[in-house]
């Protein structure tokens, strides 16, 4: 289905403003009519195109998500092992608290965590086959949990790899009573 050129221009001149007002302003502060008067559109078109701020902001954040994936995960099919440790280092990297927005975090926190939960378990569907969409959904939701567990409650200062292989161990093999 292809979307009518005006159409992509006026969300692409609300997503603009959106990110400029955030920017500026923060998520908790920014307000339509912020949006609205950044992008010289209406506030009736604004809302011919999105039900509220936070719809616009879970598309923003679907996109970047989205782009990040396409951009840092290999385009080639790759066993699942590789592409559960590819996502578990990409997550544990761009959860660093360097490359977060800390201002609006908890407001955020859960548009962020879906899109990266059905982001995750569309590329396990989509490159490792799965059967099940729910197989994909507890291996992605394992993967998202793990990385925000270990980031809230783990070492800070943990190398990548050393997180992507306790998640790809979990993610593959589940868990294993400890050794006594």
């Amino acid at each position: 289905m292809t979307t009518d050129r005006r159409v992509r221009r006026t969300r692409s001149l609300l997503r603009q403003a959106a990110i400029e007002v955030i920017r500026e302003k923060g998520f908790r502060a920014a307000q339509v009519r912020d949006i609205t008067e950044r992008a010289d559109v209406n506030r009736a078109t604004f809302y011919a195109h999105y039900a509220d701020k936070y719809a616009l902001a879970d598309e923003l954040v679907r996109d970047e998500i989205r782009r990040r994936f396409a951009t840092r995960l290999p385009a080639a099919p790759a066993p699942v092992a590789n592409l559960v440790h590819a996502l578990a280092v990409l997550l544990w990297e761009d959860s660093s608290p360097v490359n977060g927005c800390r201002r609006d975090i908890n407001v955020l926190r859960p548009l962020i965590q879906r899109a990266v939960r059905t982001e995750v378990c569309c590329t396990l569907v989509e490159r490792c086959a799965y059967e099940s969409a729910v197989t994909a959904h507890i291996a992605g939701s394992t993967i998202v949990g793990a990385v925000c567990w270990w980031r809230e409650n783990g070492l800070p200062d943990t190398p990548p790899d050393q997180v992507a292989d306790e998640v790809t161990r979990a993610v593959l093999h589940g868990l294993r009573p400890a050794s006594r």
